[in-house]
């Protein structure tokens, strides 16, 4: 009896064994999860802080807020504005007849962008480069656009303004200075490296931005380019694209022809805007160049 007694305590104790030595293992498996995950949060937390996880900085571009175009051009003739009829200068309805025409920016075009960090630390803009640049003899020889007369721009602060001269073997980011008053002709003063200084960033929850202007000067060909910038994070030196008005990565800006064919001039904002016959065009404007370095 005694045996068969030992027997069947046996058998009923190995189901308890077992269920002890599987909670035991859970429990011992329990504990290496939350250990693994309580590592894993302290390695992306050490990856954010160095910067690892992605890009360090995001680029958003636009038209600049106070910059008024006043060379614009289509490269063919113009001979019917009816759809511009009910548009006023600047409206979506103008904008997109101006780019259903391949309308670009003549001698010089301006993009405001606007560049903040995406990770945790410091982020130092140091640079800007030119990238892919090609240049040709101007095809926009069609139509002048001449927008309406507008008023003084008002007092808004300025961005950091950086100029390139696209005649130049090797354009570089000039400190744009913006228009000398009292001259002649048009003309804007650039003096030395925009990026002579570092410009610091700090990202996290309240990060800083900052906005340039870029203005892009062209003699009487057209150009197409992109533009990268250089920052320096904990991972070291990096180059990214910057992102242009439409989502694109290239920019353009047409050349200055011997004439226009036609012209379309806009009397006032709200309009009307009138073909009008052949026009000669605006001369580029004069750079007045300080020293670079």
């Amino acid at each position: 009896m005694g045996v068969v007694i030992s027997s069947v305590a046996a058998i009923w104790g190995f189901p308890l064994l077992a269920r002890s030595t599987r909670a035991a293992e859970q429990n011992t498996e329990t504990a290496r999860t939350a250990e693994e995950r309580e590592q894993e949060k302290r390695e992306k937390e050490k990856r954010e802080e160095a910067g690892f996880g992605g890009p360090a900085i995001m680029s958003v571009a636009g038209d600049p807020n106070l910059f008024f175009g006043h060379r614009f051009a289509l490269p063919h003739r113009t001979t019917d504005v009816a759809e511009l009829a009910d548009a006023t200068f600047g409206s979506k309805e103008y904008g997109d007849w101006f780019k259903k025409n391949d309308g670009l920016e003549v001698s010089v075009a301006v993009v405001r962008v606007t560049v903040f960090p995406i990770h945790t630390g410091t982020v130092v803009i140091q640079n800007m480069r030119l990238t892919g640049l090609k240049c040709e003899p101007t095809r926009y020889t069609g139509t002048a656009v001449i927008p309406p007369a507008f008023g003084d721009s008002g007092g808004e602060q300025l961005p950091t303004m950086v100029a390139f001269d696209l005649t130049e073997p090797l354009p570089r980011p000039w400190k744009n200075e913006g228009f000398v008053k009292g001259t002649e002709e048009e003309t804007w003063s650039l003096t030395g490296n925009a990026f002579a200084k570092g410009i610091y960033l700090e990202g996290g929850k309240d990060f800083d931005a900052r906005a340039f202007d870029l203005s892009f000067f062209t003699g009487t060909k057209d150009c197409e380019f992109g533009v990268d910038v250089n920052v320096t994070t904990s991972r070291g030196d990096e180059w990214y694209p910057i992102v242009f008005p439409g989502g694109g990565r290239r920019h353009k800006v047409a050349g200055v022809p011997e004439r226009y064919e036609t012209s379309v001039v806009s009397k006032a904002v709200e309009g009307p805007h009138v073909v009008e016959g052949p026009r000669p065009p605006r001369t580029p404007p004069v750079l007045r160049k300080g020293s670079f370095n």
